[in-house]
């Protein structure tokens, strides 16, 4: 049964209309509770006695009176979301709505079109989070890899409706009493998969303190605080904090799912010593945590054992396996095109230009070069161990290759001469794009070349530029990577280029995103 909304009105007009209004939602709206009232003492007194989902003005007196009516409304109900319905409000009220979380203006343009009124209330609503979460799916996975399957299923997983969580742990989970992370890593994600409005994907990690969107890099081998990466949100002292602004928690303590979906594939949260005497992931240890001691936040678990792996055991095939079940739950529409050839090539000073020229014929229609420090190679003309003239041959045969460094914490930059030559001979520049992120997104949009192409040729873009516009788009550059990127496409006369300022592939089926990075382009 869905939950009641308490959906307070206030203004002389609603109470007019009130017989109208509520004849117009009795039988749309079931689930909202709507009450009337006017006058500051009795909202005061109303708000003293219940917390409302949302407060909704039309057209109330706007002096000093009404300011301090508003003040006291947010003191009393917290960031219970308000909704505005006049033309125009004085520019103090403007101030305090801009200066508030919870101030909205809207005009209504029929004070009794019930229509508009019922869809703004909606929308606003689904804003602040007053919404049903009846699905959660949990992936337990191992660590290894990790980085990886966030990166796939950001691109894999289309029209998602409800969260998704991976998550894993350094140390076996083995049973209740377990000084395991795990604990840790699973209560958090269980706790978002709950109360998190739906729908976001994302990793839980670092003792449950650390929840992840991407750009995610595994920088310790045994340690429990083994991930950084994108923050969207982090646990404290003080409780949960959300760091994304597209995130919005539900605010009902009573928010329980329907149905938790628990997806295991292996990893070291099920591991324990095999008969060889290694640890091997042949246990169930998390199902019997969650059923047991986290079981306030769901009515019902449903378990899917899709393999029993190590993580390093896993790549794009296992990857693939975990997103069809998640589209066999009606819950995503899978898309599983990525270019499996993209590899990466790790510059070292050992490596002769020969044998660069040989690992880059390995790496199909492309490849990751992860150079040292800044992003820097040795890019000496006649060194007989510069990569320039390989990286220059790929490119002329066509490979995209993505430029990052090998060391996997801090911002990658063309600070140096030689860093930047390595784009001024045809590498695109990652910006804040983790190895792993960088790798999976060129696998995921090589993998959809041919439409590429079509796409260019049809919008009469030139097709390196859509490319990399594609790349580039949600990436952070630095100012000197954008700038030589920008002067050897100058030079190269194929056009101007634009990136969005987010990656429209996440979600977002894959000739939408390529048609708005096309719109942005032809914008210029």
């Amino acid at each position: 049964m869905k939950k009641l909304k308490d959906v307070i009105l206030i203004g002389k007009d609603f109470e007019g209309k009130k017989e109208d209004i509520l004849r117009f939602f009795k039988n749309k709206k079931k689930n909202w509770n709507l009450i009337f009232t006017e006058g500051r003492q009795k909202i005061f007194s109303l708000l003293r006695r219940k917390k409302p989902d949302i407060i909704v003005f039309l057209n109330t007196e706007r002096d000093k009176k009404f300011l301090v009516l508003l003040k006291r409304i947010e003191e009393k109900a917290g960031n219970v979301p308000l909704l505005f319905l006049s033309s125009s409000f004085p520019d103090e009220t403007e101030k305090f709505s801009n200066n508030s979380k919870i101030g909205y203006f809207l005009e209504l343009k029929n004070r009794y079109d019930f229509e508009t009124l019922e869809k703004k209330i909606e929308e606003k609503l689904e804003e602040s989070g007053r919404v049903e979460n009846e699905k959660g799916i949990l992936i337990t996975h191992g660590t290894d890899t990790l980085s990886w399957v966030l990166a796939y299923l950001r691109y894999s997983l289309k029209s998602l409706k409800t969260n998704v969580a991976v998550t894993g742990s350094q140390i076996p989970l083995e049973g209740t009493f377990s000084p395991s992370d795990a604990i840790g890593n699973l209560r958090t994600a269980v706790y978002l998969l709950n109360r998190l409005k739906p729908p976001h994907l994302f990793a839980v990690f670092n003792n449950g303190k650390d929840v992840f969107s991407g750009r995610l890099t595994k920088f310790r081998k045994w340690d429990v605080e083994a991930f950084e990466g994108r923050l969207a949100a982090k646990v404290t002292h003080e409780g949960l904090k959300v760091l994304r602004k597209d995130w919005v928690l539900i605010p009902y303590e009573e928010q329980k799912l329907e149905k938790l979906y628990l997806l295991k594939t292996g990893g070291t949260i099920e591991s324990r010593k095999s008969k060889k005497g290694g640890l091997a992931p042949e246990g169930d240890f998390v199902f019997e945590y969650i059923k047991s001691d986290l079981k306030d936040y769901f009515k019902s678990i449903v378990r899917y054992e899709l393999f029993f792996l190590d993580s390093s055991d896993m790549s794009f095939e296992e990857w693939e396996a975990i997103s069809r079940r998640i589209e066999k739950l009606g819950l995503c529409e899978c898309d599983s095109n990525f270019d499996k050839g993209i590899k990466p090539i790790f510059v070292n000073p050992l490596f002769s230009s020969n044998d660069y020229e040989k690992i880059f014929s390995l790496c199909g229609k492309g490849s990751i070069l992860l150079g040292y420090g800044a992003g820097n190679a040795n890019t000496r003309e006649k060194s007989l161990r510069s990569i320039l003239n390989p990286l220059k041959n790929a490119v002329k045969e066509g490979k995209t290759v993505a430029v990052t460094s090998q060391v996997p914490l801090e911002l990658y930059d063309a600070e140096y001469e030689s860093g930047r030559k390595l784009i001024e001979a045809g590498g695109i520049p990652c910006g804040d794009l983790s190895f792993s992120d960088a790798q999976v997104k060129l696998s995921y949009l090589l993998g959809h070349k041919d439409q590429l192409e079509s796409m260019a040729k049809d919008e009469k873009i030139d097709f390196d530029v859509l490319l990399i516009a594609s790349f580039l788009s949600g990436v952070i550059l630095t100012k000197n990577q954008t700038d030589e990127l920008f002067k050897r496409l100058k030079n190269e006369k194929k056009g101007k280029i634009d990136f969005l300022e987010y990656d429209p592939f996440v979600s977002n089926s894959f000739e939408l995103g390529a048609q708005l990075v096309a719109k942005r382009i032809k914008e210029l």
